[in-house]
């Protein structure tokens, strides 16, 4: 009782993206490199503005 190769569908479950090992490591690949600097820089900025304010009050 074997599919068969299931009539000859293969990959039904949907195909991904090939990934490079750099991407795979994490060192990139995503394209997204501005924005995720952009967002770390505002996340330390709203820290800082939250310590002074916990500083003063």
């Amino acid at each position: 009782m074997s599919k068969g190769n299931a009539g000859g569908m293969l990959g039904v479950g949907g195909s991904r993206n090939k990934l490079s090992r750099s991407a795979l490591r994490g060192s990139g690949g995503t394209g997204r490199g501005g924005r995720v600097q952009a967002e770390q820089d505002r996340r330390g900025e709203l820290l800082r503005k939250f310590q002074e304010r916990a500083r003063k009050g």
